[in-house]
This record gives structure tokens, sequence and C-alpha cells, in this order.
């Protein structure tokens, strides 16, 4: 489900399920509606700085705009714990958990190594339970550069609690639809309640690299070796090495998206533009480490989260 076919096509016959028109109605009915934008938002809308992504979306009706990047922060400390817990004792590696495409294929052809793929819930998932705790009756719209998401939401083993997921693309129709001009768009409060490493999780290597300040938060003493791969082929022959003992002791990232996140099927930038994009939007982060989330005291609680 990572999405590539869909860019991949060169006769562009392969669309996926889209929910614009089921946002529509939501945001057209009296119940609020909260737009969680994933980190790859950066560049991804020339001339929508962060000041101006929240005006952006409540020009189409959105009631406010939360930062997916926040839940990122939380997967972090969740990670980096049980990183810290059961490798090497319980577990020979640990992988990590937020692309579920990767996820989905390592539990798929790796059935053996499953258990190493982190239990953590993914930034998506803990963004819109930090919402739904507050507001349960709210509807939820994650929006984003990927195309696997669509399926992580619909999955009914886990309450993801998010109603619909769009992508870049279809939300830029939607925009454009509206006669939204960002230059019409009034500064409001940027977005600032995450932390630069939870931003860097839309580029390759940028989950790995969180994980490991936030071990280092916990136990200064510990060394983390890392190994990444980005596009699923090479995240295969990783797992094939993890397999028979080569990466033992490690924490290993995985990125369906070649580049990670910024190269996802919804996107609409290049990958280069997307980078630096994001890497402007780590530097202007209010603060640094994951582990310093004011939310970080709220994890127990999402993990447990259910509605009646």
């Amino acid at each position: 489900s990572c999405g590539q076919c869909l860019v991949s096509c060169p006769f562009s016959a392969i669309v996926d399920k889209g929910q614009i028109f089921q946002t529509v109605m939501a945001l057209k009915s009296e119940t609020p509606v909260y737009a969680i934008v994933a980190p790859a938002i950066a560049g991804q809308f020339p001339g929508m700085e962060n000041n101006k992504i929240r005006g952006a979306f409540q020009a189409l009706g959105f009631t406010d705009v939360r930062e997916v990047a926040v839940g990122a922060d939380l997967c972090t400390v969740e990670e980096a714990k049980d990183f810290l817990e059961e490798v090497p004792e319980k577990l020979p590696f640990m992988a990590t958990s937020c692309c579920p495409s990767w996820s989905m294929m390592a539990k798929k052809l790796f059935p053996e190594q499953a258990k190493c793929i982190s239990m953590a819930l993914t930034p998506m998932v803990l963004t819109a339970r930090l919402i739904k705790q507050k507001e349960p009756d709210c509807k939820i719209v994650f929006v984003g550069p990927c195309a696997a998401k669509k399926l992580e939401a619909s999955r009914k083993s886990i309450r993801s609690y998010v109603d619909f997921v769009l992508t870049f693309e279809e939300v830029a129709g939607m925009f454009d639809a509206k006669g939204v001009d960002w230059k019409d768009i009034p500064e409001g409060e940027p977005l600032f309640h995450a932390s630069a490493d939870g931003r860097g999780f839309a580029v390759s290597g940028g989950v790995a690299e969180a994980v490991v300040h936030a071990v280092k938060r916990i136990d200064p003493d510990r060394e983390v070796k890392v190994m990444n791969a980005e596009g699923l082929q090479n995240c295969k022959k990783m797992l094939q090495m993890a397999k028979i003992g080569k990466y033992n002791g490690y924490l290993l990232e995985g990125m369906a998206c070649p580049g990670g996140c910024v190269a996802g099927a919804g996107t609409i930038q290049t990958v280069k533009k997307a980078a630096a994009a994001l890497e402007k939007m780590k530097k202007e982060a209010s603060f640094t480490d994951a582990y310093d989330s004011k939310y970080r005291a709220r994890l127990e609680s999402l993990e447990k989260f259910d509605v009646e």
C-alpha cells in the first residue's frame, strides 16, 4: 500500500480511493473537524508558511489544525523506552513502526521477526487520540503524503480514531476548488508544539535519529547502533540481513518511499525541495528533543484510550 505504483505508472492508470466527498460533507456539518498535518507538509504548498497553515485550512472549513509531529514526539519516547527494555534481552533487534507499509511488509514476509517490529502507536494515531480524548465527538482528517495511511486508518485491528485521510495532492484540489489564495490568508499562530526531532520523521533516517536522542536522554551511557533503509526492496534486504543475525542489538528504521515521507505518493513537490523546506521547519521548532514534549505525561493514557 505504499502507493509507489500510483506515481510509477506512465499512464496514470492506477488511482487510490479518495475521501474528499466525505470530508467536505463533514466540513459542512455542525461537527468540529480537525486537520492533523504530517510534517512532510513543509514546502508542499509554496507560499503557505508555518504561520499561514492554520488559516489556510480554516478557510476550507476546518475547526483547527494540529501537527502530527506532536504524535511523532510521543512515538519517539515510546520506541526509546521499548528499545531499552527489550534489546537485546528480549529481542535481537527492534524496528520502527511509523511507516505502515514497511511494517506490514515486514510482518508478512518475515513472520518470525514480526515481534521485533515496535508495538508503539504511530504518530498519526497518537495525535488523533490526543484530540479525541478532549473532543470524542469531533472528526479528524489526516493530511499527508502517504497512501498507506488510508489503509492504516481503516484497520479494525487498532482504533486509529482517524475518520478520513487525504493526500497533499487531494487537499491541493480542495484549495483550488475553494479559490484559497495564500496571499489573502492573514498571518496567524504558527504550529509550535512539536520538536525538531518529531518533524524530522518525514525524511529517511529521521525516525532513528529521534529515537537515539531519546535513548540518550533516558540512558546517556547506552550506545545505539542504527541501520536504516528506504524503498521496500532495500527494506527487504535489510530484514534478510537482520534475520541471519547481522543486525543483532540494532535499531532498524524502514521507510517504504525512497527518501522517506517527503517522497510519498501523495506529495506535490520534488524530494529535494521538500527536504530543504523540512530542514527549515525543523530549525523553526521551539525545542529540539522529542523527550521534552509537554504531552509526554499523557502517553500512557493515550495507549489505553478507547471510546465507548
